[in-house]
């Protein structure tokens, strides 16, 4: 891993789950925007807590359909 690929490693990792030490099930999610274009959807982390073998490109689809049945969700989002 170069130095650039660990430095942004770090950052989502962080960025998803700062401030969730009371509830460390939960992670930050952030739905659009250009951190997921660069990361691959990682951004989409709650969702991905919740169904883990939903592969990333489908990610944003599911975070819809959870929307749909589940509005009321908390979602953190991220910075």
């Amino acid at each position: 891993m170069v130095p650039g690929e660990f430095l942004m490693a770090f950052f989502a990792v962080w960025t998803v789950y700062h401030d969730t030490e009371e509830h460390p099930e939960l992670a930050r999610t952030q739905r659009g925007g250009w951190k997921n274009k660069i990361t691959f959807s990682m951004f989409y982390h709650l969702e991905h807590h919740l169904f883990p073998a939903v592969p990333t490109i489908k990610l944003p689809e599911l975070a819809k359909r959870i929307d749909q049945v589940l509005p009321e969700l908390e979602k953190k989002n991220t910075f």
